[in-house]
């Protein structure tokens, strides 16, 4: 049962009650409440007598939440102990493996010409002891060639004494200062999560905001490598909570038409998230070797790391580290300082020395800014002289030691969102370094819903002075209409300098909770029409995205998707339509298939076996899982639809839903002479039990009758009869009841 003690949750106990439903008092749940040991308990109160709570306890007040499977106490704080530091029973233990994948192919035709691209992102591993284990892949394959690349192995497992995570194997550093080099070794840094900080996943809240002139293919790498690839629609897009390497490096986004324009933008990873100020000091070490990615057979350096943070009173933070290997050396701090109403401000600077490139620095500043009425904004900057190096750059040629430049970046972020002006956000960022790369861009979006429609507004300015493909200025606006709860028509006019103006219209309807299509047109500036349409659909074991697109002159595009997961384990093997992550349940409920249970990620189904998974849970937190109702048969009925799991990470807990098959018959009695017997007759059983009344005329219901039903009908006066009929053997799973004919024989003479 879930625990409650004077509002806080505090897990999960084993919990016994008596035969009137009182709560046992026992040494389990005093130790997990915190409640001091009341003298006169007996010693065999964990497994004999039900000592009761009033009799030992008589100031705290129990209140019991069957639903919820929930026990709330309310307690005299006199008898609290002193709170312990890990005083809450995360669910821990279990093991399972696991696959997951993400498959992306879009074919290109035109006439006389076809092109396919493919890419595939794969994950292998297991849980097991609170282990996590994880091999991740991407294979790519565009305009004849083939990249297969090995991202990572690792295995880690959280100490929740020290709140810390241990990493071993093929790794990227995690560091409040370096950048996320990829190593293979070991690792020790800071789990946020169990420190009650915002979750350790290094893309969470990261956003990639961008214009694609038609439906194209967008890649996302970093570190040279690709890690998220997808295809949006024509107009502006915003990637968000991509599937990082590192906080701390850059990323390249390519932009890929169904023209086969290609356009290259990089996105700084200062400009990946906003300041904040760390709700607990943490520490990283780390210690390997440098793992050079395929074609670089560049000397790979061992290193060692360190970083400790401090909190410095309430408003400020600081950290320090440093880092070693070879001929390489590097030591950073950064400044954390909240300045009141929400603001926080952060400097960083690191330092380098290398043989080949000599002395090094790099200065980063951010300022994130709650302005109030719905209002918030934020600043960030970077400057790297040409003589800084990360350790990963350690070894390169004289010809790339030469090119090296000096990089600088600004950027600026604002948003704003009330009832009355609706909602608006803007950017603007500028870099220029890395081999004479200029790059300055700069958008804002504006949306405002009237009544049943809504209009949005999109301007972006781009220009490079390196070739890299910038468009220039460009502007979409949007009208859109909703035609009901399900249903959605929209109308565009868009400009770009290369395109020129073009306008079009989107319908968009909602077929179910699992399916939902988009088909538009638009119309180019010399009167020809384009056509695009998308489907997608989660057909319970899997995510599944279609696309399809032509343009004027007689150029298609097909992209296909498809993502998931699958999990095995000791009684076989079960599908998700999400990704698995590192923490995740296994949920039974009774053997159909095709019951829907809510859980965090979202809306999944038993297989045949009556078998799902809640493939991700938050580690050290609540989650809920959920069984809706309107999906069971009409002939089950559930005890309990609802749990609460608390899981360490990497626990892989089991969630039972018992379910019950019951028989529900609807019988039409009447007497030998065709008569219904009377309303509000008494049925009882053969053992002269009362079960129900007669409802109406003739009309009995029995919730979960046996195979042969005898009852006995009593419309009092000495009048009463029998029935004997035997019920369906196979219950029909669409109908509450079945529906069965009886006659009520006199019971005279029998």
């Amino acid at each position: 049962m879930a625990l409650e003690v004077n509002g806080t949750a505090l897990g999960s106990v084993m919990t016994r009650f008596d035969d009137d439903g009182q709560l046992c008092l026992d040494i389990r749940l005093l130790d997990q409440a915190s409640i001091a040991v009341p003298s006169g308990l007996p010693d065999n109160a964990n497994n004999g007598s039900c000592a009761q709570m009033d009799e030992h306890l008589p100031g705290v007040q129990v209140r019991l939440d069957p639903g919820l499977q929930r026990v709330m106490l309310l307690v005299p704080t006199g008898l609290l102990l002193e709170p312990k530091s890990a005083v809450r029973a995360w669910q821990s233990g279990g093991s399972a493996g696991l696959f997951n994948y993400d498959a992306l192919v879009v074919t290109e035709t035109s006439p006389g010409h076809s092109t396919q691209y493919r890419n595939l992102g794969t994950e292998l591993g297991f849980n097991a002891a609170d282990w996590v284990v994880r091999s991740r892949q991407n294979y790519n394959s565009s305009a004849g060639t083939e990249r297969f690349d090995l991202l990572y192995t690792q295995a880690s497992r959280t100490w929740e004494a020290y709140a810390a995570q241990v990493q071993l194997g093929q790794l990227n550093m995690r560091s409040s200062l370096f950048a996320g080099e990829s190593f293979t070794g070991i690792q020790i840094v800071p789990d946020s999560a169990l420190a009650g900080a915002v979750t350790e996943d290094p893309g969470s809240g990261s956003v990639v905001e961008g214009h694609a002139p038609s439906p194209a293919r967008i890649e996302v790498r970093q570190s040279g490598v690709v890690v998220y690839s997808t295809v949006v629609p024509g107009g502006p897009f915003a990637l968000r909570n991509l599937p990082l390497l590192s906080r701390h490096l850059d990323l390249e986004v390519t932009v890929v038409a169904e023209s086969g324009e290609r356009h290259v933008f990089l996105v700084p990873a200062a400009s990946l998230s906003v300041p904040t100020l760390s709700a607990k000091p943490g520490y990283g070490l780390a210690a390997g070797k440098i793992r050079r990615m395929r074609n670089d057979d560049r000397e790979a350096p061992t290193f060692v790391a360190a970083n400790k943070d401090w909190l410095l009173g309430s408003a400020t933070g600081f950290s320090a580290g440093l880092l070693g290997g070879g001929d390489y050396r590097s030591a950073g701090w950064e400044l954390q300082q909240a300045l009141g109403m929400g603001a926080v401000v952060s400097v960083q600077q690191l330092n380098s020395l290398s043989v080949n490139s000599g002395q090094g620095r790099e200065m980063q500043a951010a300022l994130g800014l709650p302005l109030g009425y719905g209002l918030s904004a934020s600043i960030n900057m970077s400057r790297r002289s040409a003589g800084f190096r990360t350790l990963a750059q350690v070894g390169q040629d004289i010809r790339e030691e030469s090119d090296q430049q000096a990089e600088r970046q600004w950027g600026a972020a604002i948003n704003h969102s009330s009832r009355d002006w609706g909602a608006f956000s803007g950017f603007w960022s500028q870099y220029a370094g890395r081999g004479g790369t200029q790059q300055s861009r700069m958008g804002a979006t504006w949306s405002k819903t009237f009544s049943r429609a809504n209009l949005s507004l999109n301007v972006q300015r781009e220009s490079s002075g390196s070739g890299m493909g910038a468009r220039g200025d460009s502007a979409y606006l949007t009208v859109g209409f909703s035609l009901g709860s399900k249903r959605r028509l929209s109308s565009s006019a868009r400009r770009d300098e290369r395109r020129g103006l073009r306008t079009g219209a989107r319908y968009a309807e909602q077929l179910s909770d699992t399916l939902d299509y988009s088909v538009g047109m638009e119309r180019t500036p010399n009167g020809q029409s384009d056509f695009n349409a998308r489907l997608s659909a989660l057909p319970r074991y899997t995510s599944v995205d279609l696309g399809y697109s032509r343009n004027s002159v007689g150029s298609s595009r097909y992209d296909a998707g498809l993502r998931g997961g699958l999990v095995l384990h000791e009684a076989g093997v079960t599908l998700s339509p999400y990704p698995v992550r590192d923490t995740f349940a296994l949920v039974k409920a009774g053997e159909d298939a095709g019951i829907q249970l809510s859980t965090p990620q979202g809306p999944v189904w038993t297989d045949g076996a009556g078998r799902a998974v809640a493939s991700g849970l938050s580690a050290w937190r609540t989650n809920r899982v959920e069984i809706d109702t309107r999906s069971l048969p009409r002939n089950v009925d559930v005890t309990n639809g609802y749990q609460e799991v608390e899981a360490g990470r990497g626990a892989v807990p089991r969630l039972d839903f018992p379910v019950d098959t019951v028989r529900r018959l609807m019988l039409q009695v009447r007497t030998p002479d065709g008569v219904p017997v009377p309303k509000g007759a008494s049925v009882q059983d053969g053992q002269g039990h009362y079960l129900t009344s007669v409802v109406d005329a003739g009309l009995v219901y029995l919730t979960d009758a046996p195979v042969l039903v005898r009852l006995r009908i009593d419309a009092g006066s000495g009048q009463d009869c029998r029935v004997e009929v035997d019920a369906p053997e196979t219950a029909n799973t669409d109908k509450l009841y079945a529906t069965v004919d009886a006659v009520c024989e006199s019971a005279e003479g029998q």
